[in-house]
């Protein structure tokens, strides 16, 4: 039955509806009373935060509701990584910083309002007190003991070690004659994914039947659904997700972010839906970046033809201010922009 398949030309299930505009991502959805998040993001690599003055956006109309780091503490949970590896170093990831931010656009404070224009504009009225600390945007350098390190809970700045390798060096090393090794350095750029359609998420809360129904631009709807249910405390048979159309994400939406538990927050605290689009500014300081790897390389084999026998790989890779929530570590996307921790492997 299978072979018939071979060769065959399959239409696309959903080509008909996108062909005739009858798709939906997250910004065509739209509840009455819905209310929209804007974000107020931090303009430096690594900071402390010295204080954050809310009372003017508070007091702009249409205004419903601001929340800072300190607001949401013990209510809703740090964004998860969802990968396990042994010795991998995990650092707090609040929704919203608490005591210091890690990369340029890390989120201090949500404005969540009548429309996404006043709290465009309730952002701007934020005063946050910023004292700039050292930034780490060389991989290399951030991995080195004498770097101080990122996350003061933690003796360095390696998130983990990966040892594997294949072939017996120690046999190949004694064909002398015959042995060719070549060495190769492999330097892969830091990127920003830059998906046509941004990140968005949509939160609308049922109190009477405690149900909680988001939709979000995402791959990974399953674990997003976990992880949510998770942070927010709520049992995961009460929570439904919808992944709509997906404008793009070239891994870059394989990762659970803080706008989406924020969202779903700000639900059910107001009673209200609530929606965040992310813009293109945001796109690229606070959706994960790809790659910033070096790879070592090191195969040897016997001439004239050279077969690999052995193969060795030595590989640094960027993960930004915190592993992402991503179940495939240090490959599909590395975290956000300038204050580094590192992987090796």
């Amino acid at each position: 039955m299978a072979g018939k398949w071979v060769g065959r030309r399959i239409k696309r299930k959903e080509d008909p509806r996108l062909i005739q505009g009858l798709g939906h991502y997250v910004d065509d959805i739209h509840f009455p009373g819905t209310l929209y998040m804007a974000f107020s993001r931090s303009p430096y690599g690594h900071a402390k935060i010295r204080s954050i003055d809310t009372s003017a956006a508070r007091n702009m109309p249409g205004v419903v509701e601001v929340l800072t780091g300190a607001d949401i503490r013990g209510k809703l949970g740090n964004v998860p990584t969802a990968g396990t590896l042994p010795g991998l170093k995990v650092p707090d990831h609040p929704c919203l910083a608490v005591g210091k931010v890690c990369h340029v656009g890390d989120p201090v404070a949500v404005v969540i309002a009548e429309d996404r224009y006043l709290g465009a504009d309730a952002v701007e009225k934020i005063d946050v007190n910023y004292d700039p600390l050292p930034v780490l945007v060389d991989a290399e350098k951030a991995s080195r003991k004498s770097t101080p390190p990122i996350h003061k809970k933690f003796k360095d700045n390696i998130a983990y070690v990966l040892k594997s390798k294949s072939g017996d060096w120690s046999k190949i090393k004694k064909q002398k004659k015959s042995l060719v090794v070549i060495k190769q350095r492999l330097i892969n750029q830091r990127l920003a994914p830059v998906a046509i359609e941004p990140r968005g998420v949509l939160a609308k809360y049922s109190p009477g039947e405690d149900q909680l129904s988001i939709w979000t631009s995402t791959q990974i709807p399953h674990l997003a659904k976990t992880q949510l249910s998770l942070m927010l405390g709520m049992d995961e048979a009460h929570v439904r997700l919808v992944a709509p159309e997906v404008g793009g994400g070239f891994g870059s939406k394989l990762n659970f972010y803080a706008e989406e538990g924020l969202a779903c927050y700000a639900s059910r605290k107001l009673g209200r839906p609530v929606k965040w689009i992310e813009t293109r500014r945001e796109n690229m300081q606070a959706t994960i970046h790809g790659r910033d790897q070096i790879d070592d390389l090191t195969v040897a084999g016997s001439s004239p033809v050279v077969h690999p026998k052995f193969f060795l790989r030595f590989q640094l890779i960027s993960f930004g201010a915190t592993p992402s929530s991503s179940l495939n570590l240090g490959t599909v996307g590395n975290n956000n922009c300038s204050s580094f921790a590192t992987a090796r492997r």
